[in-house]
């Protein structure tokens, strides 16, 4: 097959670079143009794909599929592809397959990379206007569900409706309403049910999904009913009769106290999303004033004064929740748009005429508008727990705010005369924008990291090229390499042990090893940009440092981990300065001999290699073949000797050299006759051709028990020099 010229590509303009100028109004056309022109362009039929559920869909074309494609999709792929044949990144959906034995110049591989860019738009912007369309169109649903929730006020017909409108909400196939009766909760409507145990259920705190949630009081779900280990196992029977498969439970909640659970279960497999989350949260909203209505209207059936009020109280409520549904679906259009924390907190405080702060985990403000400082106002509100913190001032509310299942910050509303009671209904929703907000920054700063991490190993293990090329994109990061640089090398020295003994799981580890790297990189001016961790070993690149700026460093990191895992260990080792980046795999090598000898002779947690003296020598070469081969050489036959007969040569050889090469010392050190001591040494150099007259042998002896000292540490090497011989 024959390479495309260049020059004839740039020189006319092809049906791919008019096709780029357009703005289709249908992905899937766009995507057969795409093929189309993309194929004539290259001589060889094109295969358009996207990541849509999970997996590679074929869009268009006829080329060869998907069978190359990523499994993980695009965001198993750090940058763009270079593999022949295939085109495709982490920063859209989009991807184009082709013969990768086809010959492309590469005039014609950057027109198809355009051309995947584009169509990657086209499917993003479609993407949004869906996700628009259906969170309208889920509040028209939220809005027609609380219209005929609040046209009922007999209680049981409440319940009854709000289980009914929950289960074709949620396209669940049973739906229950619990309410509390004192230290349970009772269910008091359910539809869909096979069992008529079913619907006399009756649980205590802890029992169930819905026990969960009465004991905690914050929505809990399962993926598998009789597989998942964190509910209960009291209604197991029960679930089985059922043929239940997955949960979702919420609190029925109403100006703070607990009224009961709504729960919906599928028979079928399936996974309650966050979009199922909210639409039951809301959906609870809505039921608890229905109740509370349907309450109101019975006890106030005789009084038609309290009647009219109860109308009042109820139509203000309705308004409340229509604004926080405005405020919800401005505050969603705010983190698809990507205006971040400001924004958001900018959009809360002029509607709902409010202050607001946003807070990091250490307390510092990321966000606010109208509170210049809430905290000073407010010393008792950051401290962390899953109960939330306790406030000072009956004003405010505080919510926590996560990201990748942690805690990390909180939100903080503080009423104004205006704001009214408002503040109750949407602070839940605002700490939620919060998450996602943050979630998308998280993705940013984990497309950094990666980009970083890739940089760091690059300069530490690629040849000379990739390390000038790892330097370049450095400083594109902001990462500068001047100065001197060394490399330190952490070793986590006792987290299985510690979860072991805390009973940490899987996911809890890792989060620990994931804070000792956060750490690392962000310290607050102190912060490495280049590390990473591999298992329990963290490799990071520091520049401009001497050797008590680089004891600092480290001392500094170690401070801000043990604050935050007191029982958690590291040892250290640090490599010399190096003044260019091509010498940093030497300086990686430098580190590992530091780090192997703080870890072999403890009572510091950092080392320093200039600082090792000759330990760096052998502990560099203790691997080497070669230098055990001499190890052996000389002190072998030694050992074997003092083995065999319980003789004494290698203490009476150390003994030797301690005294400085004196035999009457060494001998009235070893408890022995001068001619006994003569007699052994003579014996030393029958069995290893040693003349210790000699200075070049006796620094062969000397170094070879030194090496054995640290490299093998026997028990007869152990028994030199301990107590003398009677």
């Amino acid at each position: 097959m024959t390479t495309l010229d260049p020059a004839r590509i740039g020189s006319r303009p092809d049906g791919l670079s008019r096709l780029l100028g357009t703005v289709p109004v249908d992905p899937d056309r766009a995507a057969d143009d795409l093929a189309t022109q993309a194929a004539m362009l290259a001589g060889t039929p094109v295969t358009v794909a996207a990541w849509c559920s999970e997996r590679w869909q074929v869009l268009a074309g006829s080329g060869v599929g998907t069978a190359g494609l990523p499994a993980g999709g695009p965001a198993s792929v750090p940058g763009r592809s270079r593999r022949p044949g295939l085109i495709v990144g982490a920063d859209g959906p989009a991807a184009l397959c082709w013969d990768p034995d086809a010959e492309l110049g590469p005039a014609v591989v950057e027109r198809l990379r355009q051309g995947r860019a584009w169509l990657s738009l086209q499917l993003i912007r479609s993407q949004s206007r869906v996700e628009v369309d259906s969170a309208a169109a889920e509040t028209d649903a939220v809005r027609e569900v609380s219209r005929r929730l609040l046209t009922v006020r007999d209680l049981d017909q409440v319940l009854l409706t709000v289980a009914e409108q929950t289960l074709r909400l949620l396209e669940s196939d049973i739906c229950g309403v619990m309410l509390r009766d004192g230290d349970v909760v009772q269910m008091r409507a359910c539809v869909g049910n096979r069992s008529t145990e079913t619907a006399r259920l009756q649980m205590r705190r802890g029992q169930g999904v819905a026990g969960l949630v009465f004991l905690t009081g914050e929505p809990a779900k399962v993926d598998s009913y009789l597989e998942d280990r964190t509910i209960s196992d009291d209604f197991m029977s029960l679930a089985e009769r059922e043929e239940t498969r997955s949960a979702l439970a919420v609190p029925l909640r109403l100006r703070g106290e607990f009224l009961g659970v709504l729960e919906v279960w599928r028979r079928r497999r399936s996974v309650f999303t966050d979009r199922d989350m909210r639409r039951m949260v809301t959906l609870a909203d809505f039921a608890t004033i229905a109740i509370d209505n349907a309450r109101l209207y019975d006890e106030q059936a005789a009084a038609a004064d309290r009647l009219g009020r109860a109308r009042d109280a109820l139509q203000q409520q309705v308004a409340v929740l229509d604004r926080t549904s405005r405020l919800q679906q401005d505050l969603l259009q705010i983190v698809i748009g990507g205006g971040g924390l400001p924004a958001i907190a900018r959009t809360v405080a002029t509607e709902l005429s409010c202050e607001i702060a946003v807070y990091g985990p250490d307390g510092v403000r990321l966000a606010g508008h109208r509170a210049r400082d809430i905290v000073s106002q407010l010393p008792e509100v950051l401290p962390t727990g899953t109960g939330g913190p306790a406030l000072a001032d009956r004003r405010a509310l505080a919510r926590p705010v996560y990201a990748d299942g942690d805690q990390v910050g909180q939100v903080l509303l503080v009423r104004t005369e205006r704001a009214g009671d408002i503040l109750d209904a949407v602070a839940v929703q605002v700490a939620m924008a919060c998450s996602l907000a943050l979630l998308r920054e998280r993705a940013a700063s984990r497309a950094r990291a990666e980009a970083s991490e890739q940089v760091l190993w690059d300069l530490l293990q690629g040849p000379v090229e990739h390390r000038l090329a790892a330097r370049t994109r450095a400083q594109q990061l902001n990462v500068q390499l001047a100065g001197g640089l060394r490399v330190l090398h952490g070793r986590i020295e006792n987290i299985d042990a510690l979860a072991t003994q805390l009973g940490w799981d899987t996911s809890q580890t890792d989060r620990v090893r994931r804070r000792v790297l956060r750490t690392v990189r962000t310290l607050q001016g102190r912060g490495l940009a280049l590390a990473s961790l591999r298992g329990d070993l963290l490799v990071a690149i520091a520049a401009d440092l001497d050797r008590n700026g680089a004891k600092d460093l480290v001392n500094g990191f170690a401070a801000a981990i043990h604050e935050e895992v007191p029982e958690l260990q590291l040892t250290w080792g640090i490599s010399r300065e190096h003044a260019e980046v091509v010498d940093l795999p030497s300086a990686l090598n430098e580190a590992r001999t530091a780090l192997s000898a703080a870890k072999r002779f403890g009572g510091r947690n950092v080392f320093l290699y200039e600082e090792l003296g000759i330990v760096r020598l052998l502990l560099g070469s203790g691997d080497d073949p070669d230098l055990q081969t001499f190890v052996d050489e000389v002190t072998g036959p030694l050992l074997d000797y003092d083995r065999d007969n319980d003789g004494s040569l290698v203490r009476t050889l150390r003994a030797f050299f301690d005294a400085d090469c004196s035999q009457k010392l060494a001998a009235d050190r070893l408890f022995v006759h001068h001619k006994t001591l003569r007699y052994r040494l003579e014996r030393i150099r029958q069995l290893t051709g040693l003349d210790l007259g000699r200075h070049e042998d006796r620094m062969r002896a000397d170094f070879a028990l030194r090496l054995l000292q640290v490299t093998r540490a026997d028990s007869e090497a152990d028994g030199a020099g301990a107590e003398p011989e009677r």
